[in-house]
């Protein structure tokens, strides 16, 4: 069907060894909205961010202060959780790149894909146990998800938090308003960078609402729909093996 060919062919340009910009934005607004989507629900859930390390640095050394060991525990196991997402991530593109091109981004995407899936099933877990193991799977994924989307954009899109994205349309902003008495000023403003970063930010806060009406109707188990996209995307980059085996 017409429709389907040319959503695979979308997905494939996305996650494309060779990509063109648009391909990278793209792929920037879907992951971005999907961790928009993923920290509302962990806020929700957990009044924790999965993806807001320098909060947890901040809330790590202030329990430190306060003597609160759980929190102490707490923050420093999501740093090292996203910090091994991160790794990982790294780790299998560089695999990638060696053993074949269709791998490089399939494999991070799909593993994160797998891991929201599960992430949803944590829905029939004891409620003891649901909040923290949604918690600590959400800092891996988002470590995951960062790591990729930067190495897949060489550094010039991150998706799982807002800060560097709205300090970059801070300095666009900046280099506008300079240029405005300053015409023959070199370090121009780029309107396609302050464009994209505008974009992201509002990926983001679109995942944000649409994770805070999922998880409040359905709990963790709204995860199964980020899973669903990514996994989908990584399947129709993946060399024809992969897919064969996918489909049996």
């Amino acid at each position: 069907m017409p429709h389907r060919h040319f959503a695979l062919r979308a997905m494939r340009l996305f996650t494309s060894n060779h990509r063109a910009p648009e391909a990278d934005r793209w792929l920037g607004l879907i992951l971005a909205t999907i961790a928009g989507s993923l920290n509302a629900g962990a806020f929700l859930m957990m009044s924790q961010y999965a993806s807001h390390m320098t909060g947890h640095l901040s809330q790590m050394a202030g329990s430190l202060v306060t003597q609160d060991l759980s929190l102490v525990i707490l923050s420093f196991g999501i740093l090292v959780l996203f910090v091994a997402g991160a790794a990982l991530a790294s780790m299998m593109i560089a695999w990638g790149h060696d053993r074949h091109a269709k791998l490089t981004y399939f494999l991070p995407l799909a593993l994160q894909g797998a891991l929201l899936a599960v992430l949803a099933s944590t829905e029939f877990l004891p409620n003891a146990l649901t909040g923290y193991t949604g918690l600590a799977l959400l800092a891996f994924v988002m470590g995951l998800q960062n790591a990729t989307i930067t190495r897949i954009s060489s550094a010039r899109i991150r998706t799982t938090h807002a800060t560097g994205l709205l300090t970059d349309m801070g300095i666009e902003l900046g280099r506008a308003a300079y240029g405005l008495g300053h015409p023959n000023h070199q370090d121009g403003q780029d309107n396609s960078r302050l464009f994209l970063f505008m974009q992201l930010v509002s990926a983001f806060i679109i995942g944000g609402v649409l994770g805070c009406l999922g998880h409040g109707a359905f709990g963790w188990g709204f995860a199964i729909l980020p899973a669903v996209i990514l996994m989908s995307i990584a399947l129709a980059t993946a060399p024809r093996k992969a897919r064969a085996a996918a489909a049996a």
